[in-house]
C-alpha cells in the first residue's frame, strides 16, 4: 500500500489527538508505517490491558500491561495479535508542544539524543507508572472534558510536556545518563540535516546551502532524505516552517504580517498564500480556531 493510499491518523488541521488504544492499532496493523507519512508527528501508546507485539524499526517488542513506548515520526511501526489489547494513544505535532526552543531541544535530545530508548515495561505498583498513568488519565479527561478552550489548551500542553521529561528520564535511566542539554548529540547526516533545518530556516531557503553544509550533492542530500523518512528536502523545510508558523500563531502575539517577515518571507501575502496552500486554511482562521474555539470535543475512547 502506497503512503498516499493509508489511512490518516490526523488529520492536516490537527494539533494533538487522543485516541483508544483499539482505533490506532486497525490503523497501523496492515503493513508497517511511518508516522511522517502525510506530516510529522508522534505517538505516546500505553498498555492497560491485554497482551500482544509490535515491529518497532526492525525489533520485535512485547506489548503488555505496564507497556510504554514512544514513537518518532521516522520510525517504522506495525501492531500485531493486538486484538484484544486496551490502552491509550496520544498523538502530537511540534508545534503543539514546542512553545519554546528549549522544548525543542528536549525533544529531540529525547527523540534523537544517544540516550534514545523508546520502549519501557512499567511495573503495575510502580512509581513511574503510577505517574505515567496519572498523568495520561487527566489528558484524556481535560482532552474530552475541558470547558475552558484557552485553559485547557495550556493544560494539555504542560501535562504532555511533563510526560516527555518524564519519558526522557525513564531513558536516562535505562543508561545512567545525565540531562544535559548542551551536550553535543550524535548524530547520523539526516538528524544533522533536520538540526540544520531547525537552526537556519528562516533565512536560508535553498537547498544548496545544506547539501555544502554537510558535504554532498543535492542529490545525495535528496537521496538521503527519501531513503530515511521518505520525504524530499524542500517538503521537509516546508513542514518545518509551516510548524514554526503554527506554533507563532498559536502562541505568539505577532501580526500575521509579522510572522510573515519574522519567517523569511520577504512579503507577507506570499506567506499567506504559502499557508494557506498546505494547510487548506488561512493563518488569520487557523489562529481563530485554535485559539478561541480550541481543540474540539475530543474523541470518545472505551
Amino acid at each position: 500500500m502506497r503512503n498516499d493510499q493509508l489511512p490518516s491518523l490526523m488529520e492536516k488541521d490537527e494539533l494533538v489527538k487522543v485516541m483508544s488504544f483499539e482505533k490506532f492499532a486497525a490503523l497501523c496493523t496492515a503493513a508497517p508505517r511511518r508516522l511522517s507519512e502525510q506530516r510529522f508527528f508522534y505517538a505516546i501508546l500505553s498498555i492497560k490491558q491485554g497482551n500482544g507485539e509490535c515491529l518497532l524499526d526492525n525489533e520485535l517488542q512485547v506489548l503488555q500491561p505496564g507497556t510504554l513506548m514512544f514513537v518518532t515520526p521516522f520510525q517504522f511501526l506495525q501492531l500485531k495479535n493486538v486484538l484484544y489489547l486496551h490502552g491509550t494513544v496520544i498523538l502530537f505535532t511540534e508545534e503543539f508542544l514546542c512553545r519554546n526552543h528549549l522544548h525543542e531541544q528536549a525533544l529531540y535530545r529525547m527523540a534523537y539524543g544517544k540516550h534514545r530508548s523508546f520502549y519501557f515495561h512499567l511495573e503495575e505498583q510502580q512509581v513511574d507508572n503510577n505517574y505515567i498513568q496519572s498523568q495520561l488519565s487527566m489528558f484524556h479527561w481535560e482532552y474530552r472534558l475541558g470547558k475552558d478552550t484557552l485553559l485547557k489548551f495550556d493544560l494539555l500542553h504542560n501535562i504532555l510536556l511533563g510526560i516527555i521529561i518524564y519519558i526522557h528520564k525513564l531513558q536516562l535511566d535505562v543508561e545512567g545518563g545525565m540531562y544535559d542539554l548542551s551536550e553535543p548529540m550524535a548524530k547520523s547526516q539526516m538528524i544533522q540535516f533536520l538540526q540544520l533545518v531547525n537552526t537556519h530556516y528562516r533565512e536560508e531557503s535553498t537547498l544548496q546551502f545544506y547539501a555544502d553544509a554537510l558535504n554532498i550533492s543535492q542529490e545525495q542530500l535528496a537521496q538521503l532524505c527519501k531513503k530515511a523518512i521518505g520525504w524530499s528536502p524542500k517538503a521537509i523545510l516546508q513542514e518545518k516552517i509551516l510548524r514554526e508558523a503554527k506554533r507563532l500563531l498559536l502562541f505568539d502575539m505577532m501580526s500575521v504580517k509579522q510572522i510573515g517577515y519574522h519567517l523569511g518571507f520577504k512579503d507577507p501575502t506570499y506567506f499567506v498564500k504559502f499557508f494557506q496552500q498546505h494547510t487548506g486554511i488561512s493563518p488569520k482562521n487557523f489562529r481563530s480556531v485554535h485559539c478561541v474555539t480550541g481543540l474540539g470535543e475530543g474523541e470518545q475512547t472505551s
